[in-house]
């Protein structure tokens, strides 16, 4: 069983943090120290604003771009995280779905988990588009991935398109969470 240590909840929520060590092969390694929403057996929520430079134009609009607000949603075993992005004028711009290993939780409020490279961006009308896989291909190339994890992340991508072609996103779990939260 999976042991997740609850943050202490006579923290402020502005101070419960968490930190997350994301491992992006073959040699970048990123820690983040994130303010932690919720954190349970069933997810992790986190809260932070998007840092990196890559910006996503869906449809014509800029959709992901630095200083965007995201809340991303950790969930045991899967191999994906779920980022719902607003831009700064706090309207929902759509999903950030980032293919990954399953978080190891290695002490208190620390996870780390690895990037597989393949990505999905969902819109809020459950239009997507399929992200990266240019590096994933290249990734793959030059084996800083094994084929067991490139077929792994193949099927985890197809497996998040059909809930989306099914009309079945967000997965419940995240859908439950965005109204605990209000998010």
């Amino acid at each position: 069983m999976l042991n997740m240590t609850k943050v202490r909840a006579d923290l402020p929520s502005s101070t419960r943090k968490f930190h997350l060590r994301y491992i992006r092969l073959p040699n970048n390694t990123t820690e983040f120290s994130d303010e932690c929403l919720s954190w349970s057996r069933q997810a992790i929520v986190g809260k932070t604003e998007v840092s990196t430079q890559h910006s996503i134009i869906f449809n014509g609009r800029t959709v992901l771009a630095v200083g965007f607000p995201i809340v991303y949603f950790e969930i045991p075993r899967k191999w994906f995280t779920i980022g719902k992005v607003w831009n700064k004028t706090g309207e929902h711009t759509g999903y950030y779905c980032d293919i990954v290993t399953p978080f190891r939780l290695l002490n208190d409020n620390m996870i780390e988990q690895t990037d597989l490279f393949l990505d999905l961006w969902v819109s809020p009308d459950l239009r997507y588009k399929i992200l990266d896989e240019d590096e994933f291909e290249d990734a793959a190339r030059k084996n800083w991935i094994t084929s067991r994890l490139c077929s792994k992340a193949k099927k985890e991508l197809q497996q998040l398109i059909q809930m989306v072609e099914d009309r079945r996103f967000p997965p419940p779990l995240v859908k439950d969470l965005e109204r605990k939260l209000r998010l």
